[in-house]
């Protein structure tokens, strides 16, 4: 009988445990949580004083530049609406687990113009609360993060937040650059 209890209590407190990151979701309003020292595509180490424009910096997580089909097309429509971004006073970044290596084959690939950021460690993806616990350690896609897109100002601290239910749908660039206009 206890063997019974406590299987049931194990069933409950695993369905009671949130589902996704194990860190709370930065929010709007609330400061950076980690300053993206980290290196970009190009091997050069970056934080977020020399990443962002003069309004700020719009930071899209994707899961993978290297597999990902629909981090792809994102990262391809980032990339045709870099401009866009800039005429806010915006820079644009994306955040991935790839390595170094994986992001410049891309960009190169796909002529991609802002910078993309190599967080292997998945650091800024733990920071942010975003880090997707579906994937045990030791898993070819541990490390990867639940999709966002966040806007932070030129003080770091966050304005907007664009993110779907499932890793399929991407929020769309011109909902996204409207949050700018205002």
């Amino acid at each position: 009988m206890r063997f019974v209890i406590s299987k049931v209590l194990l069933v409950l407190l695993c369905v009671a445990l949130p589902f996704g990151s194990a860190n709370a979701e930065t929010k709007v309003g609330e400061p950076i949580p980690h300053h993206f020292k980290l290196q970009d595509h190009n091997g050069n180490k970056v934080e977020f004083d020399g990443l962002k424009g003069e309004k700020g910096l719009v930071v899209f997580f994707v899961r993978s530049a290297d597999w990902c089909p629909f981090c792809k097309i994102q990262m391809e429509d980032f990339s045709s609406r870099y401009k866009d971004f800039k005429k806010f006073g915006y820079e644009v970044v994306s955040v991935s687990y790839d390595s170094i290596e994986a992001l410049a084959r891309f960009g190169h690939q796909h002529g991609i113009a802002y910078r993309m950021l190599s967080d292997t460690g998945s650091e800024s993806i733990k920071a942010f609360g975003l880090l997707n616990d579906k994937y045990k350690r030791g898993s070819r896609y541990y490390g990867i993060p639940h999709p966002a897109v966040y806007v932070i100002n030129a003080e770091g601290v966050v304005t907007h937040m664009f993110s779907e239910s499932g890793y399929k749908s991407r929020p769309p660039i011109d909902g996204i650059l409207a949050a700018l206009e205002r």
